[in-house]
C-alpha cells in the first residue's frame, strides 16, 4: 500500500510538471507507463496507480487549454492594446483616436491646406534606407507643381525605446515623418493608417489621400494632374486594386498574424476592398470611414478594415488596373497609366523614376490614360 501511495504521488508530480511544460496528455501518460515498471511491484498495484494517473490527467487537462489561451491573449494584446492597455478593455470597440496621438507635438510635420493629394506611406523605424530611396526618387519635387502634393511617412514606436533619437533627427531634417502613440508592429498597421488618415484630414484638408507602402513606386508626375484634371469623381471616391472574392476569407487561426476573432468580425469573408499597396480616397470618404471606425472593431489587415468601413459608410470601391501588385518590366508608356507599382527595391525605384520622366513626351494622350480603368 505504501508503494501504491508512492506511485500515486509520483504520478501526480510528473503529471503536473508535464502540464506546466505544455506537454500533451499522451506524452505524460507514456512517461507514467515508463515510471511504474521500474518498481517491479505486483500488477494490481501498478494498474491501480496507472488508473489514478489517468484520472488525474483528465482532471488537469483544462490546465493546458487555459495556459494556451493566456499565451494567445498576450500575443493579441500587441494589436489592440497599444502598449500596456489590457485587450479586454478594447475588444469589440472601435478606434480610440485620441490614444493614437503623441502628447508632445514637437517634430510634427507641417502641411499646407488644400493640396490635391496627400500621400501617406506606411514605414517602420528601421526602414531608413527605403525612406531615403523614396525621397531621392518619386517623392522629390520636379520644379513647380501646378497641382500641389506631399509625401508623409507613418511610423510607430519601438517597444524598447519609444521614439528613437534617430527618428527625431530624421524628422527634424526632412519634416516628413508622423510618429504615432502605438508599438510599430504588423498587427498595429491598422492603427498606423487610421492615425495617418485622421491627422491628414484634420490638419491638412487635401482633396484626396493616397495610402501606400515604402516598397512601392508612386507616379507623382502624373497622379496629381490626373486627380485634378481628368478624375470625374471629386467626392465618393475609393479606388484601388481589388482582391477577388476567393481571396478575402477571414483568418480564424489564433496563431496567424492575420487572426480575427468572431467577436470582432462575424462574417466568413471580408467585403470588397482595395489592396494596401495603394488606394485613393477623396476627403469626404476619409471622414466617413473615420466616423465609422469609432464603432467598428479593427482587424489587423488595414486594407480589409478600410473595406469594412467603406461598406459601413455606404461607399463603393472602384476597381482600377492603375494600381498593380506586381513589378514587371513595364515599358515607358506604361508610366502614363500606372499610378502605383508594388515591390520595388532601391535600384528599381531609380529606373521607375527615369521611366516616369521619359513618359512625359514619349507617349500620346489616349482615352485610357484619362480614365480610371
Amino acid at each position: 500500500m505504501c508503494n501504491l501511495f508512492f506511485l500515486f504521488f509520483k504520478c501526480l508530480q510528473n503529471t503536473i510538471i508535464c502540464q506546466l511544460k505544455s506537454e500533451n496528455a499522451f506524452d505524460c501518460h507514456f512517461a507514467m507507463k515508463l515510471l511504474i515498471p521500474t518498481h517491479r511491484k505486483p500488477g494490481l498495484v501498478c494498474v491501480s496507480a496507472l488508473v489514478s494517473c489517468l484520472l488525474i490527467l483528465k482532471l488537469l487537462a483544462p490546465m493546458s487549454t487555459i495556459r494556451q489561451s493566456v499565451v494567445l491573449k498576450q500575443k493579441n494584446e500587441d494589436f489592440l492594446g497599444h502598449f500596456n492597455k489590457p485587450i479586454s478593455e478594447v475588444r469589440r470597440t472601435g478606434i480610440n483616436f485620441e490614444s493614437l496621438f503623441q502628447m508632445n507635438l514637437e517634430g510634427v510635420p507641417l502641411c499646407p491646406q488644400g493640396q490635391v493629394v496627400m500621400i501617406l506611406v506606411t514605414s517602420a523605424p528601421w526602414h531608413s534606407k527605403q525612406r531615403i530611396a523614396i525621397r531621392d526618387t518619386w517623392a522629390k519635387k520636379q520644379g513647380h507643381d501646378a497641382h500641389p502634393w506631399q509625401v508623409l511617412f507613418l511610423i510607430g514606436q519601438r517597444l524598447e525605446v519609444g521614439i528613437s533619437p534617430e527618428i527625431l533627427q530624421e524628422q527634424q531634417a526632412f519634416g516628413d515623418i508622423l510618429v504615432g502613440n502605438y508599438a510599430d508592429s504588423y498587427r498595429n498597421l491598422t492603427l498606423k493608417v487610421m492615425h495617418g488618415l485622421k491627422w491628414a484630414a484634420e490638419n491638412c484638408g487635401p482633396q484626396f489621400i493616397l495610402k501606400t507602402d515604402d516598397d512601392c513606386f508612386v507616379n507623382t508626375d502624373y497622379l496629381p494632374r490626373f486627380l485634378a484634371e481628368f478624375n470625374s469623381m471629386k467626392t465618393g471616391l475609393y479606388a484601388g486594386s481589388l482582391f477577388a472574392p476567393g481571396k478575402r476569407q477571414v483568418i480564424r487561426d489564433p496563431l496567424s498574424k492575420w487572426y480575427v476573432s468572431w467577436d470582432d468580425f462575424r462574417e466568413e469573408e471580408y467585403p470588397p476592398y482595395a489592396s494596401g499597396i495603394g488606394y485613393i480616397l477623396s476627403t469626404d470618404v476619409v471622414r466617413r470611414i473615420l466616423k465609422a471606425a469609432e464603432s467598428v472593431p479593427p482587424v489587423p489587415m488595414e486594407d480589409a478594415y478600410v473595406g469594412i468601413l467603406a461598406k459601413e459608410a455606404g461607399v463603393p470601391v472602384v476597381s482600377s488596373a492603375r494600381f498593380t501588385k506586381h513589378n514587371v518590366n513595364w515599358r515607358v508608356c506604361n508610366y502614363r497609366y500606372l499610378m502605383v507599382i508594388h515591390h520595388l527595391d532601391v535600384t528599381e525605384l531609380k529606373v521607375a523614376q527615369e521611366n516616369m520622366i521619359k513618359a512625359r513626351t514619349a507617349c500620346s494622350q489616349t482615352k485610357e490614360i484619362t480614365m480610371w480603368k
